[in-house]
């Protein structure tokens, strides 16, 4: 399983069609393909822990890269969401049960990592501690002695030091686009070692340069969204920009040949992408509705941009004995409600149903200036009849441009981009090639939770009963069938642990600035 962050057709097509992607065009022309759908928020945490695990956010607890926790006095402070986390089995632990290995590269969430038989490096793990994201210990050595490669390009933080790119100069672009094709030559250098010299029945990587690309320089690839700036610098960047995806086209050759003829490959996206044109102030709307109250340190935002430093220091903006809903983080999309924990500052159970039917409706009418529609989606998740892992957001809202929401207070609750940027939408990509493919199909579109079922299929394994998605059996060539075994194994909680440190946090939040979730 070859997964390409961000991957979406409506970019991927037109640069077929440029004759830049030449080796993933035989593969699609050559096999099934299909939109695959993602998680309700489409966001790399939640829906990479359901591709690989078969199941949704409410069953295995990860919603976010961040998670809220309340303090005696009301107040939120935030958590970083990892491995422990997750409450579900992943494919790779139920190949193990059934004496099959799996390899896991680079995906978000499997640190510290797993003690599966076979290898885990984890992906968002800075590189002075990769060593604690790495299994078994033998392979971290073998990394680091390589002289094909810098093991510490594996790393998230290899940019920890540089500037974000919003604002930098011509050159400062040119190495962040230099440094994402470093990185996926990287991951696709261990990727065909292992296969190479130490081969497991399941070999799963993700490469996360294409969402990087596109999160920074949508508006340079999309040949319907103005970039606003210079035709020259604009040609500059667009050509470099494309020059990516011509050595994504390679890594997946180098490592599609690696595998073999005889190989099952499947090609997948976590979620696809789009323009986003505007801002919309989550927690500003929240105020002005008598649902959050600002302190006097709260600023409006002038810029549209939340830093790590504010996204560290915005909920001390927040009154919180004064507030009963609120949103975290930009890129969780979500409002949660504060419980009344006995001290009279939140929702109480008997009233919340009739409280969160109200504020899904105010969402709903939500108007702009021109009194068009804002907010086009606003999911309850806390239902009754419903089972769900705690901290779970109360509501999940989907935007009219598909962005992400800003938390930070502002003189109005919409506002309009000075440049498009990219940010997420549902549909990503499923590309389905090898002797167990159909040749030539387009399907309907898949959903990612059908990723799981799928890949065990392809191994002859059993698909436990309890996972939430499908065989796509119409991909599939005649005479392969899915078979229904036990159901997954429980996952034990783990005991109380230690948070990461100040300073892995602040790593994460500047990441997560770079990849655009800061707005």
């Amino acid at each position: 399983m070859i997964g390409l962050d961000g991957a979406t057709f409506s970019l991927l097509r037109p640069l077929s069609q440029q004759g830049v992607l030449p080796f993933l065009t035989s593969l699609i022309r050559g096999g099934t393909a299909a939109q695959l759908m993602s998680t309700r928020n489409p966001l790399t945490p939640p829906a990479w822990t359901s591709m690989t695990t078969g199941r949704s956010p409410e069953v295995h607890g990860i919603y976010d890269f961040l998670r809220p926790a309340y303090l005696d006095d009301g107040s939120v402070y935030l958590k970083v969401n990892d491995r422990r986390d997750n409450h579900c089995e992943t494919v790779f632990a139920m190949v193990n049960r059934h004496k099959m290995r799996g390899t896991a590269l680079n995906f978000y969430g499997y640190a510290p990592p797993p003690q599966i038989d076979g290898y885990v490096v984890s992906g968002f793990v800075p590189w002075k501690h990769l060593r604690h994201g790495i299994h078994p210990q033998s392979l971290f050595d073998s990394l680091k002695a390589s002289t094909d490669f810098d093991y510490r390009d594996l790393g998230m933080d290899i940019g920890e030091e540089k500037k974000c790119v919003q604002g930098l100069h011509a050159g400062e672009h040119e190495e962040w686009i230099e440094l994402q094709n470093v990185r996926d030559r990287a991951w696709t250098d261990v990727t065909c070692r292992l296969m190479t010299e130490d081969r497991t029945e399941l070999t799963a990587v993700v490469l996360d340069g294409p969402d990087k690309i596109q999160h920074l320089f949508w508006r340079y690839l999309d040949a319907d969204c103005y970039s606003g700036e210079p035709g020259e610098w604009t040609d500059r960047i667009t050509a470099l920009a494309t020059d990516f995806y011509r050595q994504m086209d390679d890594n997946i050759r180098r490592m599609v040949e690696t595998a073999g003829p005889e190989t099952n490959v499947i090609i997948v996206s976590d979620h696809g992408f789009g323009p986003t044109t505007e801002i919309l102030y989550i927690n500003q709307w929240l105020a002005e509705k008598g649902y959050l109250t600002w302190t006097g340190k709260a600023e409006d935002d002038a810029k549209g941009q939340l830093t790590a430093e504010k996204i560290r220091d915005h909920l001390g903006m927040i009154d919180w004995r004064k507030t009963v809903a609120f949103c975290p983080t930009p890129s969780s999309n979500a409002i949660y409600i504060k419980p009344d924990l006995g001290n009279g500052q939140g929702i109480k159970p008997d009233d919340y149903l009739a409280f969160v039917q109200n504020m899904q409706a105010e969402l709903m009418e939500l108007r702009d200036a021109s009194g068009k529609q804002v907010v086009v989606g606003a999911s309850p998740n806390k239902l009754r009849g419903r089972s769900f892992i705690e901290p779970c957001p109360d509501i999940t809202l989907s935007l009219r441009d598909g962005g992400f929401v800003s938390i930070l207070p502002s003189d109005t609750v919409v506002k309009d981009r000075v440049l498009a940027d990219g940010t997420h939408r549902p549909e990503g990509i499923f590309i389905g090639h090898g002797p167990a493919f159909k040749c030539g199909e387009q399907l309907e579109p898949l959903n990612l939770l059908d990723i799981t079922p799928l890949m065990l299929t392809l191994l002859g394994l059993p698909v436990p009963r309890d996972l939430e998605g499908r065989v796509p059996v119409e991909a599939l060539e005649q005479g392969i069938t899915a078979t229904t075994g036990a159901a997954t194994a429980t996952v034990a909680a783990e005991a109380e642990r230690e948070e990461v440190s100040d300073e892995d946090r602040e790593i994460l939040l500047r990441q997560m600035q770079k990849l655009g979730y800061m707005d």
